[in-house]
């Protein structure tokens, strides 16, 4: 029984890791400009920031929850904020396409132990998203609390880390095989990015809406 946080914990942060994200986005970029052992850093770190939210939404996902339904503006910031990087994204793509060269659409700091933590910690919609699997779990599956053993909650998030860091892989593993090929891929990836981010804005916009 206990295995099973170890699993949900693995599941959980695997199919929240898959959407394109910043993380995911500064993983592809310095896997590109670099290599992939540059780009572990990053992922190790964003992994630790996974269960620094999670950790967060366990202890106080009611609180969470009512502060973003009371303050709209977050969604809005998130929402605008996507978009307009989005379009930069698809900028670069047209540059590249006229100038034949490659502009860095994310700007890396020397830290990239800290980048990494940084942007999967700063991530309003990722702590939404435990708050909701996080309820969703006490609701259809077992009670996931703050109460629960030690032993199970050192389990569960093992799995978050391990599921977090195994999908930037992956997404490390594509952005070093983009590397290795033409340089017009590297043009695709940026408009592939670009398009990716408006249709997430354009998504939690309707959501927004909607809600």
């Amino acid at each position: 029984m206990i295995i099973l946080y170890l699993i949900l914990g693995i599941f959980i942060a695997t199919i929240g890791a898959i959407p394109l994200g910043a993380v995911n986005l500064v993983v592809i970029n310095a896997s590109i400009k670099e290599n992939i052992k540059k780009a572990s850093s990053i992922t190790l770190a964003a992994g630790i920031g996974e269960i620094v939210l999670a950790f967060f939404a366990l202890h106080c996902s009611m609180e969470l929850s009512d502060f973003f339904r009371e303050n709209q503006w977050i969604q809005i910031l998130f929402i605008t904020t996507f978009f307009i990087v989005g379009i930069y994204f698809m900028s670069l793509a047209y540059n590249n396409n006229h100038q034949n060269r490659l502009q860095s659409p994310i700007k890396l700091s020397k830290s990239k132990f800290l980048t990494g933590f940084s942007l999967a910690v700063l991530n309003p919609p990722v702590i939404i998203y435990w708050i909701l699997a996080i309820s969703l779990t006490n609701k259809y599956i077992f009670t996931l609390t703050a109460q629960n053993p030690l032993s199970s909650l050192l389990l569960f998030f093992l799995g978050i880390y391990v599921g977090k860091i195994g999908t930037l892989y992956f997404y490390s593993k594509w952005g070093s095989k983009m590397a290795q090929k033409q340089e017009g891929s590297k043009t695709k990836f940026h408009r592939i990015t670009g398009v990716a981010l408006i249709l997430i804005s354009v998504f939690q916009s309707i959501k927004f809406v909607v809600e």
